[in-house]
């Protein structure tokens, strides 16, 4: 049964396990939030791992930031690889974010922060202020021009959008928020990734 590790420093105790457990055959896969053609790689990889004294080992994630169907590619992947010598480490930030299907097969191990861990909601608080007033302000430009900024830790990013959007929805600009919320949920959820983030926060036009 494979490892997920999930908490905060779940990636780093994921390779860390990966190279202890075995001979790591790629750098991690799904970083930039996995998709179809990464579970594709899974597959490619195991098929030719080769022999040698140390198991395959291979990590993947972070799978609270994949896609659907890349969800249901893995799903597939693990149970097609089950009896395989690959072994794959897993990892998210979010384990209630991973689905149910996946944390079935797996052996779930948490990750405390450790003395040096930089929260990502904190570290994208002022971005996440100065997207709230964009939002409020109906301001295009700059509301993608803070999502391009942060890349591939949108999904951080509104997390802590909800910080300062929650004090607009009891304070000053209520209606606006509201509506930004509304329509974030399904962003928060990972449903249809950072085309779907500037959807929610663009202006209705």
């Amino acid at each position: 049964m494979p490892f997920l590790f999930h908490g905060p420093e779940a990636r780093g105790r994921a390779v860390s396990h990966a190279n202890d457990a075995g001979r790591v055959l790629s750098e991690p896969i799904g970083d930039k939030g996995l998709k179809v053609d990464d579970a594709r790689c899974i597959v490619e990889l195991a098929s030719r791992s080769g022999v040698g004294d140390r198991s395959p080992t291979l990590v993947v994630g972070p799978l609270d930031r994949a896609t659907p169907e890349a969800a249901d590619a893995l799903l597939k992947t693990l149970e097609d690889l089950a009896e395989a010598p690959l072994k794959l480490v897993l990892w998210a930030d979010h384990l209630g974010e991973v689905v149910s299907t996946i944390r079935s097969r797996t052996q779930e191990i948490w990750c405390p922060p450790g003395p040096n861990y930089l929260d990502p909601l904190h570290v994208h608080e002022d971005q996440a202020q100065s997207l709230c007033e964009a939002v409020l302000a109906e301001d295009p430009v700059k509301i993608l021009g803070i999502l391009e900024e942060v890349d591939q830790d949108w999904p951080y990013l509104l997390r802590a959008l909800c910080i300062p959007l929650s004090r607009e929805i009891l304070g000053e600009n209520p209606e606006v928020a509201l509506r930004v919320w509304l329509r974030l949920r399904p962003a928060l959820d990972g449903r249809g990734g950072i085309l779907a983030a500037a959807d929610a926060l663009l202006p209705e036009m």
